[in-house]
């Protein structure tokens, strides 16, 4: 019986250090997988969004800011809610890694279901399904002719 009441006392004490570790607020969208909560920038996990001055090709071959729609994809999903972020690490640069809700709204898997970021399955592999889907569907920029953010930013900054 005392085992269990210390085990009951440890379960308490971690969820309120993992509900202590959250970021919760009003968020500034920054680009399409980077958001500020506060003084806090988030980098969205297992995605990749269009850099904010990435063109993409219409099927008219013209260009199309897909790097701005991403972020305003983001910014949509977002909406007027407050997110709370699930920090998962911190990446070369130093920002924060997460997942993040608007509400009960998984906003990573959405950038990706909807087209608007791709998956990185080195970091979540269980996304790569959800890219799947958004490809067959020519869903944001997968109906675009674009590269691959991470190529564009090797080749453009």
């Amino acid at each position: 019986m005392v085992a269990g009441l210390v085990l009951a006392a440890s379960l308490i004490d971690d969820g309120n250090a993992a509900q202590a570790q959250q970021i919760k607020g009003r968020p500034k969208v920054m680009s399409g997988d980077t958001l500020y909560v506060g003084r806090d920038q988030v980098r969205l996990s297992g995605i990749d969004a269009p850099e904010t001055d990435q063109y993409c090709e219409n099927e008219f071959g013209r260009p199309y800011q897909c790097g701005m729609q991403a972020m305003d994809a983001l910014r949509e999903l977002v909406g007027r809610n407050d997110v709370v972020c699930v920090p998962e690490g911190a990446d070369e640069n130093g920002r924060m890694i997460g997942t993040c809700y608007a509400g009960d709204m998984n906003l990573n898997t959405r950038m990706v279901r909807t087209g608007w970021a791709v998956a990185l399955p080195e970091e979540r592999p269980d996304y790569a399904t959800l890219e799947k889907m958004a490809k067959r569907e020519k869903a944001g920029i997968w109906g675009l002719k674009f590269e691959l953010p991470s190529v564009w930013r090797q080749q453009n900054q």
